[in-house]
C-alpha cells in the first residue's frame, strides 16, 4: 500500500498566503488545537507536526505580512513537498496568491503541487467574495473551498492531503523506476 512507502519519506507542507487568510486556523484545524475566533497575526512561522494515518507530516505555517513573505520564504519553500497557498476568497486576495504562486515557483521542486484553498467560504456572499471554482480560473491551479474555523472540515482538509501525498508517493515511484 502507498502508506507504507510514504511513511518512509520526509514530508514537508507549506502554508503560505496573505495576513488574515485563515492559514494559521488551518493548521490548528489539522492539529486539533483550539481555533480562537480572535485574529494574532503570525510573527514568521510556525511549525507543527500532524499524524495522518501512519504519517507524520512536518507543516509550516508562513506568517503572511510582506515583511515575513520575502524575508524567510525562500527558506521556508525549499523542500516543500505540497503548498498550499491559502487566500479567503476575496478578490483582492486571490490576485495577490496569484502573485505568491508565481514567486513560489522560483524555489519549489517543479513536481511540488500547488494547491489553492478557498478559505472562509461561509462568508462567499459577502464582499464579493469568490467560489472556488472562479478562483481556480483564475489561479490555475486545482482549487478546494473550504471553512477553517469549522472543526468538521478537518476531514475535508485531511482528505486534500491524503489525495496529494497519494500522487507524490506515485510520481517518487516512477523516477525510482526510472533509475
Amino acid at each position: 500500500m502507498l502508506s507504507s512507502e510514504i511513511s518512509k519519506l520526509n514530508l514537508k507542507i507549506t502554508f503560505i498566503g496573505s495576513p488574515a487568510v485563515g492559514k494559521t486556523t488551518m493548521l490548528r484545524l489539522l492539529s486539533k488545537d483550539m481555533i480562537g475566533r480572535f485574529y494574532f497575526p503570525t510573527h514568521g512561522f510556525d511549525l507543527k507536526t500532524i499524524k495522518l494515518d501512519d504519517y507524520h507530516i512536518k507543516v509550516w505555517d508562513m506568517g503572511g505580512q510582506g515583511q515575513y513573505l520575502k524575508a524567510y520564504s525562500r527558506d521556508y519553500l525549499i523542500g516543500s513537498d505540497i503548498l498550499f497557498v491559502v487566500t479567503d476568497s476575496t478578490p483582492r486576495n486571490v490576485l495577490n496568491s496569484r502573485e505568491l504562486i508565481n514567486y513560489a515557483t522560483h524555489f519549489i521542486e517543479k513536481d511540488c503541487p500547488i494547491v489553492a484553498i478557498a478559505n472562509k467560504q461561509d462568508l462567499k456572499k459577502n464582499n464579493g467574495r469568490m467560489t472556488p471554482q472562479r478562483m481556480e480560473d483564475i489561479l490555475h491551479v486545482k482549487t478546494y473551498g473550504l471553512t477553517a474555523i469549522n472543526p468538521t472540515e478537518r476531514i475535508k482538509l485531511m482528505e486534500i492531503i491524503r489525495k496529494e501525498l497519494n500522487q507524490i508517493v506515485i510520481r517518487r515511484r516512477l523516477i525510482k523506476d526510472e533509475l
